[in-house]
């Protein structure tokens, strides 16, 4: 076999995480046996650290791994942080003030805190039950929340109103800011040199791994610059076409442990 991945990259919702937000035995002791041989294991998410912490765990991650879609470089077994890149004060106020008055759902995230205007509109509780996390509720503060974020995101699950909100915040940041769509629900908000691309290109650097030699799976908008740069870039089979077509392969979907079915190939 002519590709023998050192390092795998792999994201977690609609990836390593099957539909109802659980990680197989079969996809975990898969990801076990992989850093058993040696093989680098890192996470690239758009998950705030603490939220991806205990998947990562349980996985028996313990490298530097990709938190808020690139944002954030964190070491699982020190806490120590590799690399760091929020959006601005400024730029947040901004984006804050423009979902405001167009009277669209955002949430922030800074210090590795999600904060809310109210934690129990349906768009905040929904977010917990993925992310297993609580949402710290601001009232009519938060849209004077100024402060360095990590990342925003807009929800919306009605499809027209998020196609409107998603098209409308890319017409009007452009590229001062890094905006993908995902699951057809998020608008996730970063600054624009941050994506799980650029991410991996300094974590792979760091750990003296060359492009070539990189292996990344993902599922989502966010994940396209990762699969673009790593030497060979894989798509979920519950993709959507858009992210299929960018990547080397297609594996079967999160609910047939696809990626766990791609890194037994390269396991003895």
């Amino acid at each position: 076999m002519s590709f023998a991945p050192k390092l795998i990259a792999i994201d977690i919702d609609g990836t390593i995480l099957n539909s109802k937000s659980i990680l197989t035995s079969r996809t975990r002791n898969t990801l076990r046996k992989a850093i058993k041989q040696n093989i680098h294991v890192v996470i690239a998410t758009g998950r705030m650290y603490t939220s991806a912490l205990p998947l990562i765990k349980e996985a028996g991650i313990h490298l530097p791994s990709i938190f808020f879609d690139g944002a954030l470089i964190r070491n699982p077994k020190t806490d120590e942080t590799l690399h760091e890149r929020g959006l601005g004060e400024k730029l947040t106020a901004e984006i804050l003030d423009f979902y405001r008055f167009n009277n669209w759902y955002i949430q922030i995230y800074f210090n590795d805190k999600l904060f809310v205007k109210d934690n129990n509109d349906p768009k905040c509780r929904y977010y917990e039950s993925i992310a297993k996390i609580k949402a710290i509720p601001l009232g009519k503060d938060f849209w004077n929340f100024h402060v360095d974020s990590s990342k925003l995101l807009g929800i919306e699950q009605d499809l027209p109103s998020f196609q409107k909100m998603f098209d409308l915040t890319k017409k009007n940041f452009g590229n001062r800011i890094y905006s993908v769509a995902s699951w057809k629900t998020f608008v996730e908000m970063a600054h624009p040199d941050v994506n799980k691309g650029n991410a991996l290109a300094i974590l792979a650097r760091s750990l003296g791994v060359r492009r070539e030699d990189v292996l990344a799976i993902g599922d989502s908008g966010n994940d396209i610059e990762m699969l673009e740069w790593a030497g060979h870039g894989v798509a979920m089979g519950n993709s959507e076409d858009f992210i299929k077509d960018v990547a080397d392969e297609v594996a079967l979907c999160n609910d047939q442990d696809g990626a766990a079915q791609i890194i037994e190939r390269y396991l003895t």
